[in-house]
């Protein structure tokens, strides 16, 4: 395959490489030229991706998630994910070579079968790529179909290729062990698509590898979406395959079990990180400690960090109360913005157009944290107060901000007989009198949290007292600085 290539040096401690893009996909070649990427199937390939444009010119467009546009994208470089559906979280079989399942709504479904093609776009509606021959399965909730292969993966250059796939930066035991392998090459993946299972975004693992990779390492960018789970072993095992890899070596993220003593100095470097108060972590690898300011700048000490203080409760449980006293305290102690997002007020401004079902009340929840995570992200406090019933919202509150910063739940657990009994708005008399319908506690549960960090009944205790809680929780986590006369 004939591929003119312009690309530029890039110079650093571990050597030079020449970085290229070619069919979507990022090249890495060393200043010899030589090419890491060779497709010895240059006419088929053609043929098929003219087979692809034209079918991407039928069929209505889909924008499916992000985990499954990066499966769409892997399996596009020829990559055979072990998932019978495309975005699912545990091992399954795949379609036959060639082809993959995409999950797709009642309405999608029809019009493509109809069309004879589906198009795979990305959340700006940007073609990614295309099914066609399609068909589905008895329940209809995915569509399968042929995927066209946009680009081919590097071929291996001699006997052995150790794939290295990393969730997490290197250390200086995985160098040795990679050198008692004395192999021809090494490919060190680098997953583009998403976080790790620790929450190390896809960027700040990028650098740190970047930081200490060898020189005759080969890094390569691949879209991979990680799922946190027993699959994600198969999902490595894919692509060393893909790769025609002779060793597969996977650095594990710290939430899995540790197989490897650069696995142990992880765990420890990422705890050091997370519990930095003032004074950035220090770590004894070598390897970690030239990563750590690019760790620091993802997760600076406590007191600098991101912080979302977020309440959940009953109605006239106290919540609101507790966050604006909370609010006015950190604005005078704090050296820091704060940001008060109460569940009244967000209605209003921002999702008034929401009912009150589950979908418009899980919709308005992550709104909130949506919020709350992007003042987080700027090195500021967010008080959030909505009444957030379920799990699954709170959990996806929790997973935006903890990509950014810190997040403290914090549960009003005043039983529901005191609420009612106070009802300062009167809704709970109108609930009970079918005035008001699907309201929280009465006709619509709520999901007690099982994660929170403080636990307070405001029956028993003064707003005052139940604010010392608080603060001083967050002063020995090291967020707030303990006030003046306070030991």
């Amino acid at each position: 395959m004939t591929q003119s290539h312009r690309g530029k040096v890039e110079r650093g401690a571990c050597g030079d490489r020449r970085q290229f893009t070619a069919g979507g996909l990022v090249l890495l070649e060393d200043i010899r030229r030589t090419p890491l990427l060779v497709d010895p199937r240059g006419a088929e390939r053609a043929e098929s991706a003219a087979t692809g444009q034209t079918a991407a010119r039928v069929g209505p467009t889909v924008c499916p998630c992000d985990r499954v546009l990066a499966d769409v994208r892997l399996a596009m470089l020829g990559v055979r994910l072990p998932l019978a559906v495309l975005g699912d979280d545990v091992e399954g079989e795949p379609p036959s070579a060639g082809r993959v399942r995409i999950p797709v709504t009642a309405d999608e479904l029809d019009r493509a079968l109809v069309a004879g093609g589906l198009i795979i776009a990305d959340c700006e509606s940007t073609p990614v790529g295309s099914l066609a021959d399609l068909s589905t399965g008895p329940d209809g909730e995915w569509v399968e179909g042929h995927l066209v292969v946009a680009s081919a993966l590097p071929l291996r250059q001699g006997e052995s290729r150790v794939v290295v796939v990393a969730e997490r930066p290197l250390t200086e035991p995985d160098l040795q062990h990679l050198r008692k392998l004395d192999s021809d090459e090494v490919v060190l993946v680098v997953p583009t698509a998403g976080p790790t299972p620790d929450g190390l975004p896809a960027a700040v693992l990028r650098q740190c590898l970047e930081a200490v990779a060898p020189a005759e390492f080969t890094l390569l960018p691949l879209p991979i979406s990680w799922r946190g789970t027993a699959v994600d072993d198969a999902l490595a095992s894919a692509v060393t395959t893909a790769l025609d890899g002779t060793h597969l070596f996977r650095t594990r993220p710290a939430t899995e079990v540790h197989r490897h003593a650069g696995d142990l100095l992880w765990v420890d470097a990422l705890e050091r990180v997370q519990a930095a108060r003032k004074t950035p972590a220090t770590n004894p690898d070598e390897l970690l400690a030239k990563v750590l300011p690019v760790l620091t700048r993802w997760r600076p000490p406590r007191h600098s960090r991101g912080l979302v203080v977020f309440f959940t409760g009953l109605s006239g449980s106290g919540k609101s109360t507790l966050a604006k006293a909370l609010a006015d305290h950190l604005a005078a102690q704090a050296d820091r913005t704060v940001t008060l997002l109460d569940g009244d007020v967000v209605r209003r401004m921002l999702s008034s157009g929401l009912g009150f079902d589950r979908a418009g009340r899980d919709l308005n929840v992550r709104r909130i944290g949506f919020v709350a995570a992007e003042v987080a992200r700027h090195g500021g406090i967010a008080v959030c107060a909505p009444i957030a019933p379920y799990d699954e919202s709170r959990a996806a509150v929790r997973e935006m901000v903890e990509a950014v910063g810190d997040l403290v739940l914090i549960h009003v657990a005043t039983p529901l007989a005191e609420c009612e009994r106070r009802d300062v708005k009167g809704l709970y008399r109108k609930a009970r009198a079918g005035v008001v319908t699907q309201f929280t506690g009465i006709s619509d549960p709520y999901d007690e949290p099982m994660d929170a960090e403080i636990r307070i009944d405001t029956s028993g205790t003064s707003p005052a007292e139940s604010l010392a809680v608080i603060t001083d929780y967050l002063v020995k986590g090291g967020w707030l600085a303990r006030g003046p006369g306070k030991g």
